[in-house]
């Protein structure tokens, strides 16, 4: 997993470099999809169920797990990739959300609401603490913030992007243990506010530690 995190990190880059005006967003899907196959020269990419990434474009984008279209980017949209790289089927999952052009203020705002709500989350996730003291540190930070976001944050990840486990929701009470990996991911979907930001994340003696390496920050195209 953590192989396929630089394999995730470069794919995601990628899609970013590939976002300008008049760029078709199939052309951008394909060559995300080129990056997570050949992967890094010490590490390939390897086959899976789920390849293909997720990227709704939009002005804001509001809904989740949206394929590219045939359309042409124009300044003033953003878009929300979500994308797994695979190594021997084991999966790390990454999102990021990409604005082409000067953002609004209340995207802007919702980007450090969303950040910080994770960077709470995956401080409060450690060996000892439970699925549902993730979520409820989260909730500290980010309902205060005024953004709109009832799902839970995450769940837990390992071959082949399969969620079927531990769910980083308030009423799963399940024990974190050491090498325990999780995808926390804050999506948000709503009529007037659409975001994400995810990372993978492998669980350490004293907390966790995220697999991927790629910029927190706002991310702009100009």
């Amino acid at each position: 997993m953590e192989q396929a995190g630089k394999i995730v990190d470069r794919a995601m880059k990628v899609g970013q470099l590939g976002i300008a005006v008049g760029a078709r967003e199939c052309d951008v899907a394909a060559a995300v999809t080129h990056a997570l196959i050949t992967g890094t020269p010490e590490f390939p990419g390897s086959a899976s169920r789920i390849l293909f990434p997720t990227m709704p474009v939009g002005s804001p984008a509001t809904a989740p797990h949206i394929k590219w279209t045939d359309a042409r980017y124009a300044m003033g949209c953003q878009t929300n990739f979500e994308i797994g790289a695979f190594r021997h089927r084991y999966c790390c999952a990454l999102s990021r959300t990409v604005f082409l052009g000067e953002p609004p203020a209340r995207s802007r705002h919702v980007h450090q609401a969303v950040v910080d709500g994770f960077l709470a989350a995956f401080e409060a996730m450690r060996p000892g603490a439970t699925c549902g003291d993730v979520e409820r540190a989260f909730r500290k930070t980010f309902n205060p913030r005024g953004v709109r976001k009832e799902s839970r944050i995450g769940y837990s990840l390992g071959i082949d992007w399969n969620d079927g486990g531990a769910s980083l929701q308030e009423d799963d009470e399940t024990a974190i243990q050491p090498n325990m990996t999780f995808h926390i991911i804050v999506g948000i979907w709503e009529k007037d506010d659409g975001y994400v930001f995810s990372e993978t994340v492998r669980v350490i003696e004293n907390g966790a530690k995220s697999l991927s390496s790629m910029s927190r920050d706002l991310l702009i195209n100009h």
